[in-house]
C-alpha cells in the first residue's frame, strides 16, 4: 500500500535511508527530462548526496560498459577492425605504442620472476612443492626441527598436567596456551580445569568447555569472583553454562567483571542473560554471545535499561552479538536509549533480524564518536541503504576496522560511492586499517572499489577539514601508511588492485587475501610483493589456478625473510586445481 502512494520513490535506487536530506528531482529544471532522465540521472529516484553520487557512478560504469561492447563490435576475431580489410605497414608500430602506453599505466607488466637454478628434483611436482612447504614453515616459524625454549615448558606441563597442583603467578596468555594444548592432546577434564581455575586468576579463559560440569563452574565461580575476577571466557559452554552458574554470579557479594565471552551456552535462558546484565552492569563493559540460541528480547531489553544514562548508567565499550536469535524488534530496542552512546567496537554476524533500518537505527544511537570497528558479516538483508550510515556513525575519523563480508546486496556503485571523498553532508571516507569485502557479489568488489579504499586509507588528515560543505579537500598521503589487513577474496579484482596496494599501502600491508579471484596473475601479486617492505608476511591464494611457479619461485622474498603464502601445497602450476 505504501509504494503505491509513494510511486515516485525508488528504494532500489536510493541510498539515504539515514541521512535526512533526501528531495525528489523534478523533471522541470532541464528539457533533456522529457525522456526520464537529467545527465543520466533517473528523474523518478528519490535522491540525496550519497544516491547521487551513486547514480553518477552507475551511469558511468554503464556508459564504459557500451563503449567497450561498441569496441568489440567493431573488431575481428582477430582483434583488427573490420574496416581495414588487410594488415596496413604501420600496425606493428601502432601496436607497440599502444603497448608501451599499456606497461606505463600498468607497471605490473613489467614484473619478472627471479630466475632459478634448475635442479634434478624440479622435473618432480611434489618435490617443490615439499621445497615451497618448508619454506612456509621456515616463513611462520614452524620448522618442526628446534622447537622455543616456550614450546618446551608447554610441552612439558601438559605432558605432565596430571601431577600439577596449582600453576602459581602465571598470565593469562601461557593459561590459554596450555588449555589449547590439554584440548588438542585430549587431557581436558575436570582436574585440569580445577588447575587452570585456581583461586587468584583476573581472567578465565577456556578454549573448550565441553570436559566442565555446571556444578563444577559453580563451584569455580563462587571461589574466583570474590577473589578478584575480571573476565570471564567460556567457549563451546553449553554444558557448563547455565541457570546455576548464573545464579551463582548474580548472587556473589562481589562483582568485577569487565569482559564477558560466552560461546554455544544453549542452556542459557533470556531471562537468566538479563538477569546477568542487569547485575553485573555497573562494571562490564564488553559483552559477547555466540550460538546462544535462547537469547531474546528480554536480554536486548536489560542492555538498553541498564545501560542507559537513567538505568545502572553502565558504560558499555564493546557489544558482540553473533548467530544469535534476535528479531529486528529487539535490536531497535537496544537504539530506543542511549545505552551504546560509548561504543567502541559492534559486531553483529548471521542475525536474521540484522536490516538496513535496524543497522541505521544502531548506528544512530551511538553518539560518542568512538567507533572503532564494526562488523555486519552475513547478514543477508543489508544492501547498499546501510552504507550511509556507517560513513555518518564516523564522525570522529576513528573507524579503523570494516568488516561487511559475504554481503551478497552489495554493489560496485554504493560501495564506490562509500569511499569516494566530499560528499556534502557526510563525513569523509574512513581511514582503515582492516578491511573485510570477502565472498560479497562478484562484481561489487573490483579494482575501482579497491582503489579508493586505499587512497581513504591512506590519506592525510587534512586541517581544518569541513563535514558538511561541498568544498574539494585536497588530500595528501599519510606517512603512516595504509591499510594493513585486507581480505577481497572471490571478488573481480585484477592485477590493477595489486598496483594500488602497493602504491598506497607498500609500508603497512601485512596480511593479504585474495582466494579465488581469477583474475589476479603471476605478474600482479610480484609486483606487490617486490614494492612492498618486510612486514608483509601472509598472502592467502586458495583457488587461484592461474598462480604458477612463476610468481611462487620466482618472487623477491624466496630466500632471505620468506614469505607465507597459502594454498599451494595441492595445485599444479598452470593448470586447474587438483584438491
Amino acid at each position: 500500500a505504501l509504494s503505491s502512494k509513494l510511486g515516485h520513490a525508488s528504494k532500489s535506487r536510493s541510498a539515504v535511508a539515514s541521512v535526512d536530506m533526501g528531495r525528489l528531482v523534478k523533471g522541470k529544471s532541464s528539457s533533456s527530462a522529457k525522456d526520464g532522465t537529467i545527465d543520466g540521472i533517473s528523474t523518478e529516484a528519490w535522491c540525496g548526496p550519497f544516491s547521487v553520487a551513486r547514480q553518477y557512478i552507475e551511469a558511468r560504469e554503464d556508459a564504459r560498459r557500451r563503449r567497450e561492447d561498441e569496441l568489440k563490435r567493431q573488431e575481428g576475431p582477430d582483434g583488427e577492425a573490420f574496416e581495414f580489410g588487410e594488415h596496413h605497414p604501420l600496425d606493428e608500430v601502432i601496436h607497440e605504442v599502444e603497448l608501451e602506453k599499456k606497461r606505463k599505466a600498468n607497471p605490473s607488466m613489467n614484473w619478472r620472476g627471479a630466475a632459478t637454478t634448475p635442479t634434478d628434483s624440479d622435473a618432480n611436482y611434489y618435490a617443490k612443492r615439499r621445497r615451497q612447504l618448508a619454506r612456509q614453515r621456515e616463513a611462520s616459524g614452524r620448522t618442526g626441527r628446534i622447537p622455543t625454549l616456550y614450546q618446551m615448558c608447554v610441552d612439558l606441563l601438559v605432558a605432565n598436567f596430571d601431577s600439577v597442583d596449582a600453576l602459581g603467578d602465571v598470565g593469562v596468555d601461557v593459561r590459554r596456551s596450555l588449555c589449547e594444548h590439554l584440548v588438542a592432546t585430549g587431557k581436558m577434564n575436570g582436574a585440569a580445569f580445577d588447575v587452570l581455575a585456581e583461586p587468584g586468576v583476573e581472567a578465565l579463559d577456556v578454549v573448550d568447555c565441553t570436559s566442565v560440569t555446571q556444578d563444577a563452574m559453580v563451584e569455580a565461580i563462587g571461589t574466583l569472583l570474590p577473589a578478584g575476577l575480571r573476565a570471564l571466557m567460556l567457549n563451546h559452554a553449553g554444558r557448563c553454562f547455565g541457570p546455576k552458574v548464573v545464579k551463582a554470579i548474580v548472587s556473589a557479594p562481589r562483582k568485577d567483571l569487565f569482559g564477558l565471552s560466552i560461546g554455544g551456552a544453549y542452556l542459557l535462558k533470556d531471562e537468566d542473560a538479563a538477569s546477568l546484565v542487569a547485575a553485573t552492569a555497573p562494571t562490564l563493559s564488553s559483552i559477547e554471545f555466540r550460538a546462544c540460541h535462547l537469547l531474546g528480547p528480554a536480554f536486548c531489553d536489560a542492555i538498553a535499561h541498564h545501560y542507559s544514562s537513567k538505568g545502572s548508567n553502565g558504560c558499555l565499550l564493546e557489544l558482540s552479538l553473533e548467530n544469535v536469535p534476535l528479531t529486528k524488534q529487539g535490536l531497535l530496542k537496544l537504539s530506543s536509549t542511549d545505552a551504546l552512546r560509548n561504543l567502541k567496537s559492534l559486531t553483529l554476524r548471521q542475525i536474521d533480524g540484522v536490516d538496513d533500518e535496524a543497522v541505521s537505527a544502531l548506528l544512530g544511537a551511538i553518539t560518542g564518536g568512538e567507533l572503532e570497528h564494526l562488523d555486519f558479516g552475513h547478514n543477508a538483508e543489508l544492501t547498499d541503504d546501510c552504507l550511509p550510515a556507517i560513513r555518518t556513525v564516523n564522525t570522529n575519523g576513528k573507524l579503523r576496522s570494516l568488516q561487511l563480508g559475504n554481503l551478497k546486496n552489495l554493489t560496485a556503485a554504493g560501495l564506490e560511492a562509500f569511499f569516494t571523498f566530499d560528499i556534502p553532508g557526510l563525513p569523509q571516507p574512513p581511514q582503515l586499517r582492516k578491511l573485510d569485502l570477502s565472498s560479497c557479489d562478484e562484481g561489487a568488489v573490483n579494482d575501482d572499489v579497491v582503489h579508493l579504499a586505499a587512497i581513504a586509507s591512506s590519506s592525510k588528515p587534512a586541517e581544518g577539514l569541513k563535514k558538511s560543505t561541498g568544498k574539494r579537500v585536497k588530500v595528501g598521503t599519510s606517512t603512516l601508511g595504509g591499510l594493513v589487513h585486507v581480505d577481497i577474496s572471490a571478488s573481480s579484482v585484477t592485477d590493477k588492485s595489486m598496483e594500488h596496494l602497493a602504491a598506497t599501502s607498500y609500508s603497512s600491508l601485512e596480511e593479504l587475501n585474495v582466494n579465488f579471484c581469477s583474475k589476479t596473475s603471476d605478474r600482479g601479486l610480484g609486483y606487490l610483493v617486490d614494492k612492498c617492505e618486510r612486514q608483509l608476511g601472509k598472502i592467502s591464494i586458495w583457488g587461484c589456478a592461474q598462480i604458477t611457479d612463476v610468481f611462487l619461485d620466482g618472487h623477491s622474498r624466496i630466500d632471505e625473510d620468506p614469505l607465507e603464502i597459502v594454498g599451494i601445497w595441492m595445485r599444479q602450476s598452470g593448470r586447474r586445481s587438483v584438491r
